[in-house]
């Protein structure tokens, strides 16, 4: 069980929480960024993750939980202003949201998986998460080539 856990936060919440702070800093034209903050940040997000997934909060719940978490340590490690670090945050969780919400039905339709068992099942959620993180690395790589931001918030 803790096994699944495990793996669950290394194939997929760590890619996850690095891509949604790569893609929020590359949309609020944040681009020299410390790899080691970066690491850092995820590495801690995807055990807050692993956390929560092993305590059974309500789904949705522990979305709105990683996102203050997420907050919190953006503003802490990368000495962003509160009010700004709220942006690089949202921008990133909604455009992974966004990617997830497009990505996963197509995903359900073409292999047959069943939407409200993949939350619960270690091997669904890990393969439907490479697709989804695929998408997310297609999209930060068209941001960063044609240096597109929404937001310049001037850190």
């Amino acid at each position: 069980m803790i096994q699944d856990y495990i793996l669950v936060a290394i194939f997929a919440s760590f890619p996850e929480s690095l891509l949604v702070l790569l893609i929020g800093f590359s949309l609020c034209n944040i681009r020299n960024v410390d790899p080691l903050k970066l690491l850092l940040v995820a590495a801690i997000q995807t055990v807050l993750s692993l956390l929560i997934r092993m305590s059974n909060i309500y789904f949705g719940i522990h979305t709105i939980i990683l996102m203050v978490s997420l907050y919190i340590l953006v503003v802490i490690l990368f000495k962003v202003k509160y009010y700004k670090a709220v942006i690089p945050v949202l921008i990133g969780m909604l455009s992974q949201g966004l990617l997830q919400s497009i990505t996963l039905p197509v995903i359900s339709a073409i292999f047959d998986i069943d939407l409200t068992y993949v939350y619960y099942s270690t091997e669904s959620l890990i393969f439907c998460s490479i697709p989804i993180s695929a998408l997310s690395l297609v999209l930060l790589m068209i941001i960063r080539k044609n240096r597109f931001s929404l937001f310049d918030i001037g850190c």
